[in-house]
């Protein structure tokens, strides 16, 4: 019998509390061109400094990449078959879609443009594999709801 390696329940908390803050954190980067932190949140007279803007930049991305995979790798409440297909299936389309979304991003942008979209590849794919797993987790409930 196959034994998948997945994190206990419990994690999935921990995950959740690094995804949100720092994925919102990463928004506000991107809004203000991934200069570190946005500077548009630092009072009137403040500075930012490259130190703080290094260890932003690091916190954002470790932060969003760990809380995903935690989320996304920790067992569900119900851990069955249907769930494990349900995660396998996520995992592929997500693939699908990083891997098609590169090779356009390479064929369209240059110069820095492609630097920040290569950046965005460093968090899409757990991401996207997120987004994917628990919208058809959703769907699987919903549609479960609907047969009680």
């Amino acid at each position: 019998m196959n034994k998948t390696l997945l994190l206990p329940y419990p994690f999935k908390k921990i995950g959740w509390a690094m995804f949100i803050p720092t994925t919102l954190l990463g928004l506000l980067m991107f809004i203000g061109g991934f200069n570190g932190f946005p500077s548009f949140l630092l009072p009137g007279d403040a500075v930012s400094s490259d130190m703080l803007d290094a260890v932003t930049n690091n916190v954002v991305l470790i932060g969003m990449v760990m809380g995903a995979i935690l989320i996304t790798c920790s067992r569900e409440r119900v851990e069955d078959e249907l769930i494990a297909r349900i995660r396998l299936n996520a995992l592929l389309t997500a693939l699908y879609v990083n891997t098609a979304g590169t090779v356009i991003a390479t064929l369209v942008f240059y110069g820095l443009d492609y630097l920040d979209v290569m950046v965005v590849n460093l968090v899409s794919l757990p991401i996207l594999f997120l987004i994917i797993e628990r919208g058809l987790l959703w769907r699987l409930r919903k549609e479960a709801a609907h047969e009680e």
